[in-house]
């Protein structure tokens, strides 16, 4: 092995790291660090998987985890395609003491080195990659090996590389290793797979073709300097890659790419696993070694300079565009010098920690207390288009109110100010020296990270850094270093930025005239105006502007307080120090991890928000006007390495703060002191801007279809829930008397849940409880029924609601088919998550790769306040496909999922069945995992915390038959089916596509749903609802008056189906009449609650 190898420096690492590194170069050219995790595993009297939620929408108040409900919502979302990974049935050990190997392969090849002809191509590159290899041709074979084992794969393309990456049980790592490398050794790459690859770009492109920022990054693309290559269209569609193109000298194209630039020496590989170091290098050198190298360098962009990195009318020229969203913000871009070569003083980081500061004397802290202003982002992005070999963007990016916007002088005018500061105010090293020790700390008492996570890191820092920094490159300021610095804001104190000004409102005459060419920004440019130079030219100091003060949050004291006790033996669950009528605390001293740090977690439960759609709307303008209070108090804390959030739930506010223990208690006070406080303050200028703050936000997450998918299938699941849409009309009625009423009433009445677990004592744990209770002063609460978490059951059979997308310009369609159960059991879930797991594959083989219904589709098992589902969801486009033949597709693939698993062999079954069981088994890498199970449990009041335990239990009984059982059954005597669909919009003239040729084995949709979804034609043309309905293309065409006016007639109008009864017009009429479960706690014993529920359905 020596022959084959070279030995490089093992990288630095961090004291409390007990894994174990090599970087090896092998013969062929390919640079490999291999991560060996030998550490002892943390015991976990429960075992755990690592299930995530499949939706990653960001809705206010919302964040779905794992198998138990969400803090703030009916729903658990547990899906088998974003899972981790399971093993086989080597071990009996329940101990949650899995843990999954993981392998990242960065190639030296991205968007900027593709020809100019064909624009897309290393993304689409990437995507036929995956479409077989000669030793294993079945299409994508790879993925479906890691996904039968539990695992999950996937890619992405960036500006200089493309990194492939995937997780597997430690079992199973040799032989997908063998699948993935057979890929980067002979891909398939067929000509007639081409044509689906190309459909599935398109699909991609098309679900971020509505995004403000990926549209901003293309602009300014359109703005490099002719030849440099930071001008392509890098994500590509079937416009670049089909238009004009010649298939066969396309294939051809693609091929030779992948010959030149796929060759060994431009690989980078990481792999991670707890296998002995030795033998993770036997294995890289038995799966890669034999990769050929191609013998053709990496390309080279040292002859491009940055200043001439962009035409001057970037600079010469202020930029006005129109967003999607309802946004409006001020960006500064400067553009630099590469900043990698500076990675051990990091000039950038620490600029852009000074002018992101959000504390007293800031630039940010300035704009907010006149209400210019709500947030401000300074920095580098990390992605390729915004730091790579060429240039960097230094971007100052500042979110203005209306106020802030009709204020513009004068925020331009502060930016100035502030940006020429730090080249007037003397020597940084202070300051900069204290971040120094704070990101020691940091790196010092690092947690472990999922490997999944981790290599995708380490395979970038290993190209990028010499093999001594890999770890600590990104991490440390190695050393202050005055003249970089310099250099850094000598740059930024020229008057050569891009200025660009993003808002639905125009800025004084400006017209949208131009359009950029791939994602059609509407958009217009203008001179700059002088009497911005001047203000440049002319700007002062400023005495509400100054440098950070010392921070007060950094932690000195590290001790262990597990250790301190003499390293007591610790109970696995969380223990209760306190039930009464006003609040529960449960503690747990962490005895496994041992870390300086804890977990704070509170949901003050109120009866306030169900009550009205306006108390609810009155709920999420509380906690921005709490945050408001404390955000300029608590900013250094962030800095200094802790965290906290504040968010609105179903039924309150959820407060979560963590990091290092010693001052964690000092934001707890601070949050909830300004939860007193909130009302003293209050003005109607403040409850102005924040209304509107509330009504953009609402407004941009409802014309996400995805969201408004999901927040119109909770609307009508749950027994009280006030849709979105209702919660943004209301907030035109709010008033300051209204909102001063609500933040007194808040406090008075509220249910306290709490945990604080990690390094902690339990005497500090109830003093941190007290003074919570003290500050609140709140007393039980007295009405009961709207604290209570209750779903409908839906009636037998199948239902319908349907609304388009409410962006006219989205063709985006999101169909969830859900199909309820009933009273979730841990035998229920069990069920769902391996049913979830057997059709995984087949779903995404059949209707993403074979039918090509789009990008994103995948199966969820979904419990909504103890009642269990599942779901089906495709994300599709209405150019493409019609919803309802999506719909179709859907029902005809449910209609396999028995025969699925009838069909499958026992070895398959046994195989699927114990890679779950393993999966249930995987280790917490982090206390953060391990507290965010615990709180899902007492959120829920289900307190089951060896949930995984009892679920691995069930599943080693469980036969296939006994599910074959269970499934025919409910699908005979209980199918409760809600399909919602959010449909998107054709171009105005684009006639009905025509259904996809139904894949050979496949039915079409028998019966009345295929008779149904017939009529739908005339209700899916995008001529049929009134100015009154959803008005979103003109939005922005006129002043900020007009805008208004059709923002306030915004509106989810449901397509009606005339004589069909299947079809829901509206969500009260339809739950009206329904049964509602009673309050659901998972239950262990399936007869005896089903018994319990029948009952209590029969007297409601």
């Amino acid at each position: 092995m020596s022959a084959e190898v070279k030995y490089l420096d093992i990288p630095d690492k961090s004291e409390n790291d007990k894994k174990l590194y090599k970087t090896l170069l092998l013969s062929n050219g390919l640079h490999a660090l291999i991560v060996s995790d030998p550490s002892p595993i943390p015991h976990d009297g429960f075992t755990s998987s690592s299930e995530s939620s499949a939706e990653d929408e960001e809705l206010s108040g919302e964040a779905e985890t794992g198998s138990s409900t969400t803090e703030t919502s009916s729903e658990n979302a547990s899906s088998t395609s974003t899972s981790a990974s399971a093993k086989t049935s080597e071990s009996d050990s329940e101990e949650g003491d899995e843990k999954l190997a993981a392998c990242a392969v960065l190639i030296d090849y991205g968007s900027f080195s593709e020809p100019r002809k064909y624009q897309g191509l290393a993304h689409f590159l990437e995507h036929m990659i995956f479409m077989g290899s000669e030793k294993y041709p079945e299409e994508n074979a790879f993925d479906a090996h890691v996904k039968k084992c539990g695992g999950f794969t996937n890619a992405n393309t960036d500006c200089e590389d493309t990194l492939f990456y995937f997780e597997v049980a430690e079992t199973h790592l040799d032989s997908s290793l063998d699948y993935f490398t057979a890929l980067m050794k002979q891909p398939l790459m067929k000509q007639e797979a081409m044509q689906r690859e190309r459909c599935s770009v398109e699909s991609e492109f098309q679900q971020i073709a509505q995004d403000d920022e990926t549209r901003r990054d293309q602009l300014l693309a359109s703005l490099a300097t002719e030849s440099y290559p930071h001008g392509t269209f890098s994500w590509g569609n079937m416009k670049s890659l089909k238009e004009n193109v010649n298939d066969d000298e396309l294939h051809k194209l693609l091929h030779e790419i992948r010959m030149d630039h796929y060759g060994a020496n431009r690989m980078y590989i990481c792999l991670q696993a707890r296998l002995p170091i030795e033998d993770l290098e036997s294995l890289v050198v038995r799966h890669f070694a034999d990769i050929p190298s191609s013998g053709v360098s990496g390309p080279t962009f040292a002859q491009y300079n940055f200043r001439d990195a962009f035409r001057e009318e970037f600079y010469r020229e202020v930029f006005f565009v129109k967003p999607v969203e309802n946004e409006c913000k001020l960006e500064l871009t400067w553009v630099l010098p590469p900043m990698l070569q500076y990675y051990r003083s990091k000039p950038d980081h620490f600029l852009s920690y000074l002018l992101g500061y959000e504390g007293k004397g800031s630039l940010c802290a300035y704009l907010r207390r006149r209400l210019w202003g709500l947030q401000l982002y300074a920095g580098v992005d990390e992605n390729g288009f915004d730091q790579n070999s060429m240039y960097s963007l230094f971007n100052i990016c500042i979110f203005l109110t209306d106020e802030g916007f009709k204020h513009i002088d004068e925020v331009l005018a502060a930016t100035f100010a502030y940006v020429k500061l730090f080249a007037d105010c003397g020597s940084l090293q202070e300051v900069y020296e204290e971040q120094q020790r704070i990101e020691e700390t940091g790196f010092r008492f690092q947690a472990q990270r999922p490997a999944f996570d981790n290599v995708q890191d380490l395979v970038v820092y290993t190209k990028y850094f010499p093999p001594k920094d890999i770890l600590t490159g990104k991490e440390l300021y190695y050393e202050f270093n005055e003249e970089q610095l310099l250099v850094l804001i000598r740059l930024l104190n020229e008057f050569r930025f891009n200025l660009m000004i993003t808002s639905k409102t125009k800025y004084e005459d400006v017209s949208y005239d131009k359009q950029e060419k791939w994602f059609g920004t509407e958009y217009t440019s203008i001179p700059m105006p002088e009497k911005w130079k001047k203000l440049w030219d002319e700007s002062k100091p400023m005495p509400d502007l100054f440098l950070p003060t010392p921070n007060r949050f950094v932690s000195q004291d590290f001790r262990l307080f597990w250790h301190e006790q003499g390293k007591p033996e610790v109970p696995v669950a969380p223990k209760k120090l306190l039930k009464t009528d006003t609040c529960e605390l449960w503690f747990r001293l962490d005895d496994k991890y041992e870390l300086p740090e804890a977990f704070m977690y509170f949901h003050f439960i109120s009866p306030l928000q169900r009550e009205s759609a306006k108390n609810d709307a009155l709920g999420a303008l509380y906690e921005h006007l709490v945050k408001f209070q404390v955000c300029e108090e608590l900013y250094p804390a962030i800095t200094a390495g802790l965290y906290y959030q504040f968010n609105a739930s179903e039924k309150g506010l959820v407060l979560k703060v963590s990091g290092y223990n010693e001052k964690l208690h000092l934001i707890v006070d601070a949050i909830t002191q300004g939860m007193i406080n909130a009302q003293t303050s209050l003005d109607d200028f403040i409850v102005d801007a924040f209304l509107k703050y509330q009504r953009k936000t609402f407004f941009n997450t409802l014309i996400k279809p995805r969201a408004l998918n999901r927040d119109i299938r909770l609307s009508v699941l749950e027994h009280i829930r006030w849709p979105m849409i209702e919660k943004y009309k209301c907030l035109n009625d709010i008033t300051l008397a209204d909102v001063k009423e609500f933040a007194c009433k808040f406090p008075q009445q509220l249910y306290v849940q709490a945990l604080i677990q990690g390094n902690y004592t339990e005497e500090s744990a109830h003093n941190v409880m007290n003074s919570v209770l003290t500050r609140l002063n709140c007393q039980p609460i007295k009405d009961r029924h709207f604290v209570e978490d209750r779903t409908v059951q839906l009636p037998q059979g199948s239902h319908y609601i349907r609304c388009h997308a409410l962006n006219e310009q989205d063709t985006n369609t999101v169909i969830t088919n859900f199909y309820q159960i009933g009273p979730s059991t841990v035998r229920m879930e069990s069920i769902l998550d391996l049913l979830m797991m057997f059709v995984e594959e087949p779903l995404f083989d059949h209707l993403r790769t074979k039918e090509q219904l789009g990008y994103h589709v995948g199966a969820t098992v979904r419990i909504n306040y103890g009642i269990a589902g599942y779901s089906i969801m495709v994300n599709s486009q209405e150019t493409k496909t019609t919803a309802r033949y999506v719909e179709e597709r859907i029902e005809v693939f449910r209609g396999k999922m028995l025969q699925i698993l009838d069909q499958m062999s026992q070895e398959d079954y046994d195989h699927t069945c114990d890679s779950l069981i393993k999966l249930k088994m995987v280790a917490d890498m982090a206390l953060s995992s391990e507290v965010t199970r615990n709180w899902d449990e007492i959120l829920n009041e289900n307190y089951m915390f060896d949930r995984r335990r009892k679920q691995i239990e069930v599943l080693r009984v469980l036969s296939k038959n006994e599910i074959v059982a269970f499934l025919l059954d409910n699908e005979i005597t209980n199918l409760r089916k809600l399909s919602v669909q959010v449909i998107g919009h054709r171009p105005f003239g684009m006639p009905e596509p025509v259904a996809a040729p139904i894949v050979p084995g496949s039915e079409p949709a028998g019966g009345g749903d295929e008779d149904a979804m017939a009529q739908e034609d005339g209700a899916l043309s995008n001529g049929d609802y009134t100015e009154d309905d959803v008005v979103m293309k003109d939005a922005g065409a006129g002043n900020d008056e007009l805008f208004t006016a059709l923002a306030n007639k915004l509106n989810v109008v449901f397509i009606p189906q005339e004589g069909d009864a299947t079809t829901i017009v509206d969500i009260t009429d339809f739950k009206e009449n329904l049964h509602v479960y009673p309050t659901m706690k998972t239950d262990v014993d399936d007869a005896s609650r089903t018994a319990r529920i029948e009952d209590a359905l029969s007297n409601a």
